[in-house]
């Protein structure tokens, strides 16, 4: 699992938003509340363009079934590009975990899944997993600046807590492996609250954006997940995660239903501005 890379040194700050959102696989048998992705599907990509315009900024989406992925990119646009393997197959069957960014401001110089199991070279399901996971590891070279940052994406288990401690160790030491970069991000959605499972596992050896922000400072919720109505039980289990030394200048949970009443995932998207400083 070892992942190298060396570059030629380069020494500029640059600034990069990270948004992350689980969208809610589309289909056909929705819960209470929830609509069809194909009325989903606009307010999904809506906020992605709206909060990220005119930026350099790296997207990481959750449960994304092929024809989904499909769908956002056409509405996002040719300027976006995208990493990633439908965790099924290896290829397209599946829920993908796309790490999303803009053509113009990244070069992808490596992407590889890892499967969240004993054999996470193939598709497999680890442990007390009700589904098979993934996590998406993508190198990405920030073109105005020629720096280089890990970003990865993963949606650890719902319902194995022994998957979710597993597969956030695996985490890790896939994250220890990798080198010759000036910063990494790991975003998704855990299922795990603060003090439960994978986070204090990602906690030992990374920062939570969310903590590197002043509280009075923080826009928008606090929950990130919210269910298709109003009496579900609210819960903070998507998270955004730097390596030590990366600052984080803003972070924020955006809303997911607005006044027209449909809501764009049972997840709200949650993002953090950060800077890589200089060496």
């Amino acid at each position: 699992m070892h992942l190298n890379v060396n570059w030629d040194d380069t020494n500029e700050e640059f600034a990069v938003k990270v948004y992350t959102h689980n969208i809610r696989y589309a289909t056909r048998n929705t819960l209470k509340g929830e609509e069809l992705w194909e009325k989903r599907k606009y307010p999904v990509a809506a906020s992605i363009i709206f909060n990220t315009f005119n930026q350099s900024a790296i997207v990481l989406l959750q449960e994304v079934l092929h024809n989904q992925l499909v769908d956002l990119m056409k509405l996002l646009g040719d300027e976006w590009a995208y990493c990633g393997v439908g965790r099924d197959d290896g290829r397209s069957k599946g829920e993908y975990n796309p790490i999303i960014y803009r053509r113009s401001q990244f070069k992808v110089e490596l992407s590889r899944t890892f499967w969240l199991s004993d054999t996470p070279d193939i598709p497999s399901k680890g442990w007390d997993a009700a589904t098979v996971r993934i996590v998406n590891v993508t190198l990405l070279k920030h073109k105005p600046s020629g720096r280089v940052i890990f970003a990865l994406n993963t949606h650890l288990d719902s319902q194995g807590p022994v998957a979710r401690t597993k597969g956030a160790q695996l985490i890790k030491d896939i994250i220890e492996t990798l080198e010759d970069h000036d910063a990494l991000i790991i975003g998704g959605d855990l299922n795990s609250e603060p003090n439960q499972d994978a986070y204090p596992i990602f906690s030992s050896f990374l920062k939570d954006a969310k903590k590197l922000v002043d509280t009075d400072l923080m826009y928008g919720n606090s929950t990130t997940f919210t269910g298709f109505t109003e009496n579900e039980r609210k819960r903070i289990i998507d998270y955004i995660f730097v390596f030590p030394g990366v600052k984080v200048y803003g972070y924020a949970v955006l809303n997911n239903k607005f006044e027209d009443g449909i809501y764009s995932s049972d997840h709200r998207p949650v993002v953090a501005n950060i800077v890589v400083p200089k060496k």
